[in-house]
């Protein structure tokens, strides 16, 4: 059964120097205070080796709505704990360039199946893909029905399709994707390039559309951190 709620995607763009700093923060000192705020506790971790921002820490959270997101930051942020350990962790120094949050909620045309199957830990992706304007559930539709089970033919593990409404750039869907390791990642990409389902959905979609719904993609590749993993899809 799909999740309900929404998630929070955090990315941080961190000062390469200061990423181990900040997850010793996230996996030591802040989930106490996440705890009393009301925060849920993140679904996982992971920091990016490769994509728009190399040296960038990321993580997830599921919410039950945003009353109950917008209650519980404030909260967090109204703690003087939390502003004595941001401090100390800076230590007079910058740690991050910039922050971008994305709030998601599940696509409407993703239905999670657990396939029970271990999952894949050693390399996951992130892909924020631009979709067609005019016709944005159509292009979740393709990305359900066309793109993802190719890919899934070549290897990869779906944990989550979701549709981006709050963040920039919109619209957008944002996929999570696991895969044993990078070879079969890159294999499987190539082959989605000239899938002949997928070359045959990009024409039928330029034949009623005009363009394809599904446009370009920035992709992450994102290490899984050892602490704090409980994801179990959307």
């Amino acid at each position: 059964m799909k999740a309900q709620g929404l998630w929070e995607l955090r990315l941080y763009e961190m000062l390469p120097r200061r990423l181990p700093d900040m997850h010793h923060q996230f996996a030591r000192e802040v989930p106490p205070l996440f705890e009393r705020a009301g925060v849920p506790a993140p679904l996982a971790y992971w920091d990016c080796f490769a994509g728009p921002m190399t040296a960038m820490l990321a993580y997830i959270l599921h919410w039950p709505g945003l009353d109950e997101r917008m209650a519980a930051w404030g909260r967090f942020y109204a703690d003087p704990q939390w502003w004595k350990q941001y401090e100390d962790a800076h230590g007079g120094e910058q740690m991050l360039e910039r922050s971008h949050v994305l709030v998601l909620r599940a696509s409407p045309a993703w239905s999670a199946t657990p396939t029970g199957a271990p999952l894949h830990t050693g390399l996951h992706e992130l892909r924020m893909v631009d979709l067609l304007p005019q016709a944005a559930e159509a292009a979740h539709d393709a990305l359900a029905q066309v793109d993802l089970p190719c890919i899934e033919a070549q290897g990869a593990q779906v944990l989550g399709l979701f549709d981006q409404v709050i963040g920039q750039h919109l619209p957008r869907a944002v996929a999570l994707l696991a895969w044993p390791d990078l070879a079969t990642r890159e294999a499987a990409w190539a082959a989605h390039a000239v899938d002949p389902a997928v070359q045959a959905a990009r024409a039928s979609e330029r034949k009623t559309h005009g363009t394809a719904l599904v446009g370009s993609a920035e992709a992450f590749l994102l290490r899984p951190a050892p602490y704090g993993a409980r994801w179990t899809g959307a």
